[in-house]
């Protein structure tokens, strides 16, 4: 559960006063092969969050949409630059609160926040359920390959969290501080490297992450963005100046995305067909998007889901969140595919509106 304290008094705003949004101008469209070219800084990655992400702040402030249904999803993000050796730590401030109305949900449900590290070809709402990424979550509870167990102190709005990961050792190991006090080893790890299928640097490589429900976090990536030294780590922008770093995913313009339209009869393989596409081609970063996508999104970190325990509630809630959902997908440059029922050509044009500029495919089963 996170405390009541916060540094800035407008809930969801950044220190000048601006709601966080996305900044697209900052995002490329289809995702290419990114080459070896390392970033300049390290921020938030814009082509490796979830859709109802926002970036802001120069790429340092993270936050995601609340209103409504959105308020019991999990969104995730990771920066735009990995590594594969050294010792390097980040720094994640948790800012305010946002407002949400759940009286169907336990307190210390509510506003959640998790720290933690990830490799690439993880999806980004799975920090800490996945095998090769690692979480320290507000409640004070640290999971991987979806295992949870006691760790730290819980922490909340106000304070600050530093990810420690060493890739020098074997095993590798990852910690934590809180506010300067160190928490401890989390875990030792195995570095194994991600069966690449389209040798894409960005698969193998450990990258900063973050998962967050109804909070606003600012990331400390060197010390100029306020994170407090070390000793024995280096501020992970120093990956960069070391030669160390590897680049994140990359898009270039939105009339080179596409969009894939699932169409056949409920539980038909849609599902199936669609995670299995998106699976075999992640140089295209396919974001799935369907109720199931969303229903994913609302599980809290036992991976049950958070919603009153109401199905009918639940359910009208998703079908809301994907509503708004998809026409905000239609003004990004990402690679989508709805995985719906679509079995009426009216609702196919209507849904296919707003991609004007996507190359359009459907699948049917």
């Amino acid at each position: 559960m996170l405390s009541e304290k916060s540094d800035f008094p407008i809930t969801g705003q950044t220190p000048e006063g601006k709601k966080a949004k996305l900044d697209v101008g900052a995002v490329h469209g289809e995702p290419s092969q990114p080459s070896l070219s390392i970033p300049r800084f390290v921020a938030l990655n814009p082509a490796d969050c979830d859709l109802d992400f926002e970036i802001g702040f120069n790429g340092l402030l993270g936050s995601s949409l609340y209103e409504k249904g959105f308020a019991y999803c999990w969104s995730g993000a990771r920066a735009n630059a990995g590594i594969k050796r050294g010792k390097y730590c980040f720094g994640c401030k948790i800012i305010s609160k946002q407002p949400v109305i759940m009286e169907d949900t336990p307190p210390a449900e509510r506003h959640e926040c998790r720290v933690g590290v990830s490799r690439g070809d993880n999806a980004v709402g799975s920090l800490g359920q996945s095998l090769h990424s690692f979480g320290f979550g507000g409640t004070g509870w640290f999971s991987s390959a979806g295992t949870f167990h006691n760790y730290g102190e819980p922490f909340g709005v106000g304070d600050t969290i530093v990810c420690c990961i060493d890739l020098e050792t074997k095993p590798a190991s990852i910690g934590f501080f809180k506010n300067g006090k160190w928490m401890g080893m989390s875990m030792q790890f195995e570095v194994v490297d991600s069966p690449i299928i389209k040798h894409l640097v960005w698969e193998s490589a450990f990258f900063p992450h973050i998962l967050l429900k109804n909070v606003v976090v600012t990331l400390q990536f060197s010390l100029e963005d306020g994170l407090e030294g070390v000793e024995g780590y280096k501020p992970w922008f120093s990956a960069i100046e070391d030669g160390k770093a590897l680049p994140g995913p990359t898009f270039s313009e939105v009339h080179d995305c596409e969009v894939i339209m699932m169409v056949g009869l409920p539980s038909s393989g849609k599902s199936t067909w669609a995670e299995k596409w998106a699976k075999e081609h992640p140089e295209k970063r396919y974001i799935v998007l369907g109720t199931k996508l969303i229903l994913d999104k609302m599980k809290g970190p036992g991976r049950l889901y958070s919603y009153g325990g109401r199905f009918e509630r639940l359910m009208e809630s998703a079908t809301e969140v994907f509503n708004t959902l998809l026409p905000m997908a239609s003004k990004l440059p990402r690679n989508l595919i709805l995985d719906q029922t679509n079995v009426y050509k009216n609702a196919r044009k209507r849904k296919l509106k707003s991609f004007l500029d996507y190359k359009k495919i459907a699948v049917v089963i």
